[in-house]
């Protein structure tokens, strides 16, 4: 697809680039829009978005036409200023907000995604060298090889190979039982990751990174899709899940079974797998001191985050998928530990219906994704580990396991958005871990902040300005700190519905309490920036004002700042298939079988009592280390 080409027209082309100039301007480290942008803007459309040319050249017009009412000429005749002044409107337009904010964010991520933009800051897309051939591939098929009509048969058939998945199949796969994965995404070792953010939005990400929470704000809930599922293109962070949560869920479900000394073994033995250790400081990088200065002088509490990724090489581009190999995600650690006991898997393989027979479930039945081959496993148990979003869109499509009313309800998110500020001295964020430290001060208050060392492709979609504000911001984006909120969600009032074609429907309604505690949280952070020495600071969102002093905070903290004037990020989907005693008010028991369908076990974030108010990751892998040990007794 080119411009030169039938794909748009002379005027559409005139069109775009005059929008996207507008919306990029050329700078000192950021180069100038050109046709190279434009295919590659066409080209994200169409994988990441579903455009086609046709339509995208109809938005192209419509945006061309929308300048005729407030200037009386068309975009593409506007002068440069009368362009980036009317983006500057544009970007605050009750009707036009959307359409320029996701137009954009294709086109930087078209224009960022490439070796020139990358060597203006001093470094290369990273390069990822093939793994070594190893014996268990051998055990890895894609469903589109299988043959239709033929039945495989085993003990335990594991649907997802996440935190959750594969962790149950390699542990029952080493107490010798027969154990088949279906995995909807592919298998990538380290040639796969490029760096290339358009590579692992196209490739890795659950729906393309567009899958969305709609309600009062668009909340983008970012999942992987491939094998390793979020623990493949994840940051690495791994937190046990704080006692005082633990204790919260215990009481609500009136149990001690959840309580942190009966989990103390399992948190054990996934981080021994998992190599997790505090991360050294070779890997933290400028934002650490920074981070430690601004604390130190406020008197805050602050630690070094701990992670899986013990040899971690610095190529600062984990959320795009690990090139060395140092995260130590499920597709380099559990997974090859189940193949090595003999379970197989099957990638490209998307799970249909759990075939149940007299209120049992005895297999499953999947459908190859290119090719629509039938891949269909007997087993005595099934274990559904799809995730937090997937597994309750497979119960209702299905239409089992709703006794309770429950499946798909109880929805958190643990929101969360970026906050950055500019230093007198390079910061070079995208050369370090992405995540290095954390502040705690303020953690029973339901909030955690953390360095967030964003990728030169990524910031340009988190932070939401255009023209040459933007452009000056990228161009000192090696001094540039950021770090990020993960807010504890005041309600758990997300829910999860089958939408058109099949697809996930997911609503989400930020409260008050959310918006309240960002504000606060988001002013420390500016706070602690200009306690280490910031000369500004930038709330990362639409319509947010420059703090240029500390005396700015102040005011900052009293702005009324509605939900859908923030950038938001979900990486943390928790709660859709409630644990608990009652069948009339949760999903699964405490041993994470289905109340309404014996030997049907749900083992992701899906049965997480709650928010954790910290990465899930080794929540998840511990409460399936538990659940393991719960179903082997189920087996014959």
């Amino acid at each position: 697809m080119t411009p030169e080409g039938p794909s748009l027209s002379p005027e559409q082309r005139a069109t775009a680039l005059a929008l996207f100039r507008a919306m990029i301007p050329a700078g000192e480290r950021v180069p100038a829009v050109g046709d190279r942008t434009l295919r590659a803007t066409l080209e994200v459309a169409a994988e990441v978005s579903g455009l086609g040319a046709e339509t995208f050249g109809r938005l192209l017009g419509a945006l061309d036409l929308a300048a005729l009412p407030s200037t009386g000429r068309r975009f593409q005749s506007l002068s440069p200023q009368g362009q980036e002044r009317l983006i500057r409107r544009w970007e605050t337009s009750p009707l036009l907000k959307w359409p320029i904010f996701l137009l954009a964010n294709m086109v930087k991520l078209a224009h960022f995604d490439c070796t020139e933009v990358y060597a203006r800051y001093g470094v290369e897309f990273p390069k990822g060298g093939p793994d070594e051939p190893v014996a268990w591939m051998s055990q890895v098929q894609s469903g589109d090889d299988w043959e239709d009509g033929e039945w495989i048969e085993c003990d335990v058939v594991v649907v997802g190979t996440g935190p959750g998945g594969a962790i149950v199949g390699k542990e029952l796969a080493e107490e010798g039982h027969a154990v088949v994965f279906l995995e909807e995404g592919k298998l990538h070792r380290r040639d796969s990751f490029d760096g290339s953010g358009r590579t692992s939005i196209k490739h890795f990400y659950r729906g393309h990174g567009v899958m969305s929470a709609l309600g009062n704000s668009a909340v983008p809930v970012l999942a992987g899709r491939l094998v390793g599922g979020s623990t493949a293109i994840n940051t690495a962070i791994c937190f046990r899940t704080p006692t005082w949560i633990l204790d919260e869920w215990c009481e609500r479900l009136g149990t001690d079974q959840l309580k942190a000394v009966r989990l103390e073994r399992h948190f054990e033995r996934v981080e021994r797998h998992s190599r997790v250790q505090p991360n050294d400081e070779k890997v933290i990088g400028p934002i650490g001191d920074i981070v430690r200065r601004g604390c130190e002088k406020l008197g805050w509490s602050h630690f070094v985050l701990e992670r899986n990724a013990p040899d971690c090489d610095n190529q600062g581009c984990c959320d795009w998928g690990c090139p060395s190999g140092a995260r130590l995600s499920m597709d380099r650690t559990y997974i090859p530990m189940a193949l090595q006991r003999g379970a197989v898997l099957f990638t490209d393989s998307r799970a249909v219906e759990v075939i149940v027979d007299n209120g049992r479930a005895v297999g499953v039945v999947a459908e190859s994704v290119e090719r629509k081959r039938k891949i269909r496993v007997r087993a005595q148990a099934v274990v559904l580990a799809c995730g937090a979003i997937p597994t309750p869109v497979l119960l209702l499509g299905q239409g089992i396991c709703n006794s309770s009313g429950q499946v798909g309800r109880n929805l958190s998110l643990h929101p969360g958005v970026p906050a950055s500020a500019e230093f007198d001295h390079p910061v070079e964020a995208y050369k370090y871990s992405p995540s290095g430290v954390g502040v705690d001060q303020f953690h029973r208050e339901g909030q955690m902040l953390v360095s967030v060392g964003l990728d030169i492709n990524m910031v340009s979609s988190a932070h939401p300005i255009l023209g040459r504000r933007f452009t000056e911001f990228m161009d000192k984006y090696d001094r540039i700190g950021t770090m990020g909120v993960l807010l504890k969600d005041a309600t758990r009032n997300g829910r999860v519905r089958v939408g058109p074609g099949g697809g996930p429907l997911i609503t989400y309604w930020l409260q008050e309490e959310d918006l309240r505690q960002l504000v606060l949280a988001t002013s420390r952070i500016h706070e602690l920036f200009f306690a280490a020495g910031a000369r500004r600071c930038y709330p990362l969102g639409h319509r947010m004002p420059v703090l240029e002093s500390p005396a700015d905070l102040e005011a900052y903290r009293r702005r009324r700042i509605a939900a859908s004037d923030w950038v938001w990020t979900a990486f943390h989907p928790l709660g859709t298939a409630q644990m608990g005693h009652d069948p009339a008010s949760s999903v699964v028991s405490l041993d994470n079988e289905t109340h309404d369908v014996r030997r049907l076990f749900i083992v992701d974030g899906s049965v997480v009592p709650g928010p954790t108010a910290v990465n899930p990751q080794l929540t998840i892998m511990a409460l399936a280390t538990r659940a393991a040990e719960r179903i082997n007794r189920y087996l014959d």
